[in-house]
């Protein structure tokens, strides 16, 4: 089986685990609405960093395309890797029936978890991002590895931190960095 025919069955699981992981996402969204006095701003903000690495990391796999020749080690690291954004979109919106406060009391008593899964995330990215190839590498520049280090603070941070408010703080920032990376590194939105 050659690598363009392998790429294809890979981008097939890509897609539903990715599409799952975003109707996790969307259904969630949903109850918020629908039951307003659960959100909270941390967990808002938390909502969008999750929906915004999704996509990104989705539109961003098509480089897979260009990987010359695949192995079962390459193909279960990056199932493995996907799969880890549908476990952090259900860690964002658990079943109702395990929620006995509000979304930012229920992310604050799982913090471990879900900011252990973002510094997964974020070290695996990176191995990811070496299966592209040096071009890959080059092309991200100098502010690859900085985002990296800013993604492995605030996991590092919000995994120790317990207060609210300081949670808030790690929000806001992970979701205007992680938006301002995105639209100056791969949109060219800022000059």
């Amino acid at each position: 089986m050659g690598s363009d025919q392998i790429y294809l069955h890979i981008r097939v699981v890509l897609a539903i685990v990715l599409g799952l992981a975003i109707t996790k996402q969307l259904n969630g969204i949903a109850l918020l609405i629908e039951r307003r006095n659960r959100w909270s701003l941390i967990h808002v903000c938390w909502v969008l960093w999750v929906q915004v690495s999704i996509v990104t990391f989705w539109w961003w796999e098509v480089a897979l395309s260009e990987i010359p020749s695949w192995t079962f080690f390459s193909y279960i690291f990056i199932i493995s890797y996907c799969s880890l954004y549908f476990v952090l979109a259900a860690l964002i919106f658990p079943d109702e029936s395990i929620l006995s406060g509000g979304y930012d009391d229920h992310l604050i008593e799982r913090r471990y978890w879900f900011f252990g899964l973002i510094a997964v995330i974020t070290l695996m990215d990176t191995i990811d991002t070496s299966l592209k190839g040096p071009e890959r590498w080059e092309s991200l520049g100098t502010a690859y590895p900085i985002k990296t280090g800013v993604m492995l603070v605030i996991a590092g941070l919000g995994m120790f931190l317990v207060n609210k408010k300081a949670h808030l703080a790690l929000a806001v920032v992970a979701l205007v960095y992680l938006s301002a990376y995105y639209s100056i590194e791969y949109f060219n939105v800022i000059p």
